[in-house]
């Protein structure tokens, strides 16, 4: 609109100034060697116009011959970088929608057109893992290394092909690589923490999960509870070696999570072995509220060293009254009683979990009691044949299923942090007459008379039979029957249940 006013502008000041001369008739005259030229000021005028207007035609023609080749080859060049562009966009989209051939033929038009284009890069990589390529994708992401803000993009894709050909230590350089690049991303600390978890690298794991916590790769509670699964796995590696950074990680570990029972046993035990006996009841008692585990019931009760049985039956006590009662709570007080020879007590804590199914532990310190106290070989063997039909003994079990023995901040099944929890596990085979002689094996009848093994399946029939290993029914007895021959020594390194 602008530029129609401005030339009917133009054209009526060219009217106005030629009516303008020619209302104002004269005459002009120009003599030059020897010619003579005479004519009005107004078609001398016109002449002007004519000469000056065909002049700047002649310079426009000349300036756009000489600029031809410049001008052709820059439209030659959009037009490439539009087809380039638009084969880019095409190739992406079929590449996200998993259309093999339609990204490969894309690829193949942009790298013609546009070779150095950054897209162009990324969807040749795209339509070379479609492809099944890994080489090709290989090599179009090390190009990406050179290219300015597509160098933390090139590690990524590295990174993944190394992951899918198993080449973990490349896959960890590379994830390294990008954390140092650029530690605002939470791919690369995700992978590399995930990565030392598995090599059991616990000091550099420690390290970056520091920096995501930084950057806000992770919430407060959830950097909080893996630093302190990683500092009790480092307390554990180092309770023999060095104690006093092993009790430094421990204590920092059960102050981050109170309910950690495997930092507060590491701690209790720790504490144990220095003589601070004030610090290791105050710390299990702590840890007694919040989880009730059989460990620390055993580590409070040889918290003190040179107690007697007695003096440990009577710290179990003060420790389980302290809190509502429980099954955990009976079943230590009574393996506490049974090592003092007060019959009457185990038995007074077990009555209440006695009746239709006992656990298999509840019915275990039931036949020490019997074989203890009345000297009874029947009546303990007819309690080791209900064990059968107990639930059986809680222990480190593994979402999938799995179970171990002993706390491990890695799921030995699945490699996940902290997926291990105490709990029950699920009812599996009746027991056979191997784990019945192994149960009794335990128990110190050398005064009683021997008498045939009853059969399982014969003395009680198992409604819902579930499996107890004899090698974690005997290890679980004889650790009970070393605390009562050796009552000067410090707290156990290990236990899981008084049962």
């Amino acid at each position: 609109m602008i530029r129609l006013i401005a030339y009917l502008v133009l054209i009526v000041a060219a009217a106005a100034g030629l009516s303008w001369i020619a209302d104002r008739p004269g005459s002009l005259t120009i003599e030059w060697l020897g010619y003579g030229i005479r004519t009005s000021v107004f078609i001398a005028t016109i002449v002007l116009f004519i000469t000056f207007a065909a002049l700047a035609l002649l310079g426009w023609l000349g300036l756009l011959t000489f600029s031809a080749p410049k001008r052709l080859s820059r439209r030659m060049d959009q037009r490439r970088r539009r087809v380039g562009q638009e084969a880019v966009r095409r190739g992406i989209f079929a590449a996200g929608a998993g259309d093999k051939l339609g990204a490969l033929k894309a690829s193949a038009i942009a790298r013609r057109a546009t070779p150095e284009e950054p897209l162009t890069l990324l969807l040749e990589a795209q339509a070379a893992q479609l492809n099944e390529d890994p080489i090709a994708s290989r090599q179009a992401f090390e190009r990406m290394l050179n290219k300015p803000g597509m160098a933390v993009l090139g590690l990524r894709g590295l990174y993944i092909e190394a992951k899918k050909a198993g080449q973990g230590e490349a896959a960890k350089q590379f994830a390294e690589r990008a954390l140092t690049a650029n530690p605002a991303l939470s791919w690369s600390s995700s992978a590399l923490f995930e990565m030392q978890c598995r090599e059991g690298d616990w000091r550099s794991a420690l390290k970056t999960l520091q920096i995501a916590k930084q950057n806000r790769h992770l919430g407060k509670a959830e950097a909080d509870r893996r630093r302190a699964l990683l500092l009790t796995q480092l307390a554990i590696e180092l309770e023999d070696s060095q104690q006093v950074k092993a009790l430094a990680y421990a204590t920092e570990a059960f102050e981050l999570s109170p309910s950690l029972i495997p930092a507060a046993a590491v701690a209790g035990r720790i504490l144990t072995a220095q003589g601070q006996t004030s610090k290791a009841t105050k710390l299990l008692a702590q840890a007694w509220r919040d989880t009730q585990h059989p460990e620390i019931a055993l580590i409070f009760a040889h918290a003190r060293r040179g107690d007697s049985p007695r003096d440990r039956l009577s710290r179990v006590k003060s420790l389980v009254e302290a809190g509502p009662m429980s099954l955990e709570g009976a079943v230590a007080l009574a393996g506490a009683a049974i090592e003092a020879n007060e019959w009457k007590a185990a038995r007074s804590a077990l009555d209440p979990y006695l009746a239709n199914t006992p656990p298999a532990r509840v019915c275990r310190l039931m036949a020490r009691i019997e074989a203890g106290q009345n000297r009874d070989a029947g009546r303990a063997r007819e309690w080791l044949a209900r064990a059968a039909r107990g639930a059986p003994d809680p222990t480190w079990m593994a979402p999938d299923g799995s179970v171990s023995a002993e706390w491990q901040a890695m799921s030995p099944s699945t490699g996940a942090l902290g997926a291990l929890e105490w709990k029950t596990p699920p009812a599996s085979a009746s027991p056979g007459v191997e784990d019945f002689s192994a149960e009794m094996s335990a128990l110190d009848l050398s005064s009683i008379d021997a008498e045939p093994l009853p059969d399982a399946t014969k003395v009680i029939p198992p409604s819902s039979p579930q499996e107890i290993t004899a090698e974690k029914a005997a290890a679980a007895e004889k650790i009970t029957a070393e605390s009562a021959e050796a009552p000067s020594e410090g707290a156990p390194k290990s236990a899981t249940a008084t049962a």
